[in-house]
């Protein structure tokens, strides 16, 4: 059990409008989800040879730690050595690629879509992923379309948020939202004195997951109850994308897992204490796996054991870090893997740029 589960029912510190209850009246249910399979998979002593790394102690280490076995990668050699903006058409199809991928696996009705909302980390161009998902498969005219950029790991939760407050205002119709990430878009070689690099290249990958929200129980799939976002203040230098001359790369700081450790408790206590649950409650945990560090760090603070986090784990270790849709890929492993019954609750918990921490209580 949680170590502050009996501080659960105390009164929260945080604003009531950083918290969304769903309206009963139009209960939100994640009717489809699916995940991309982009790329080809790479093991890390490939990824080693591609970033040009092979050789040093420093980086064959960290890659060894990362707790990454494979993941997915579109990203060449030749590609290695373009700037981002070389091969931002390149990353642009590839992201399309990925999306359609995912939507084709939803087999969606497009009559029936009312909003379109697509994120990825960066964007250098337009139309956006969403305007051309709309054209790709045939969406009616007056489909809503919105292109989240920036939001990174963190974005499962917000972007779920936004999807359920689209549907309120039209619960007729579904709402498509996709979640992609081409980190080999940004991706460069590195040199092996710039150890910050090689953090964000031993970690991230290629990944895309879309979800198809729907209102009433007969969309089936477990059901957004709630969800709220916590930013921690001073801490927007501890994530981010570094673009300089010709060369881009994702820092983390190597203070977040203690940053984790620092907030997350608390923060979740709020959350659940606000839908008048204990940790205890939980039965499914879906934990962002941002690396080893974040996962060890929320073991801790939620007072959680590896094998409760088990689907976190692995999608770290078969997928790495994808970004704005790995906590996706989690939900995902989660219902194949462990068949959540009816009635349990689950919590998925992303962690991303700010330093920002997005909750989402789930009950299937």
């Amino acid at each position: 059990m949680h170590p502050a589960a009996e501080a659960a029912s105390e009164p929260s510190n945080f604003p009531e409008a950083n918290f969304s209850p769903m309206p009963r009246s139009v209960q939100p249910r994640i009717g489809g989800l699916v995940v991309a399979r982009p790329g080809r998979v790479m093991s890390q002593d490939e990824a080693l040879a591609l970033f040009g790394l092979e050789g040093d102690a420093f980086a064959e280490s960290l890659f060894a730690r990362s707790g990454v076995r494979s993941r997915r990668l579109a990203l060449t050699p030749e590609m290695s050595k373009t700037t981002l903006q070389q091969r931002t058409e390149h990353t642009e199809e590839q992201l399309l690629t990925m999306a359609s991928e995912a939507v084709d696996q939803l087999k969606i009705d497009p009559s029936r879509i009312g909003t379109v909302i697509s994120s990825t980390l960066w964007s250098l161009g337009g139309p956006s992923l969403a305007h051309r998902l709309v054209e790709r498969y045939g969406l009616r005219p007056d489909t809503d379309k919105y292109h989240i950029v920036g939001v990174g790991c963190v974005s499962s939760v917000p972007l779920l948020r936004l999807a359920a407050q689209a549907l309120a205002a039209d619960p007729l119709r579904q709402v498509l939202v996709v979640a992609a990430e081409c980190s080999s878009g940004l991706l460069t070689a590195v040199r092996a004195d710039e150890r910050t690099k090689i953090v964000g290249s031993a970690l991230f990958a290629d990944g895309c997951a879309a979800v198809l929200l729907s209102a009433g129980p007969g969309a089936g799939g477990p059901a957004v109850l709630a969800t709220r976002v916590h930013q921690v203040p001073g801490s927007l230098d501890k994530v981010h994308i570094k673009v300089v001359g010709d060369e881009s790369s994702m820092f983390m700081t190597r203070e977040l897992p203690s940053i984790v450790d620092a907030h997350l408790g608390g923060v979740t206590d709020s959350f659940l204490a606000q839908q008048g649950l204990h940790p205890a409650a939980i039965r499914h945990w879906l934990v962002h796996p941002g690396g080893p560090g974040i996962l060890e760090a929320a073991q801790r603070s939620l007072g959680l054991t590896r094998e409760q986090l088990s689907a976190s784990w692995d999608v770290l270790a078969q997928h790495g870090n994808m970004g704005t849709a790995t906590s996706l890929y989690v939900l995902d492993r989660t219902q194949q893997q462990h068949t959540p019954r009816p009635g349990d609750l689950g919590l998925m918990i992303t962690v991303g740029p700010g330093i920002t921490i997005g909750h989402m209580l789930l009950r299937w």
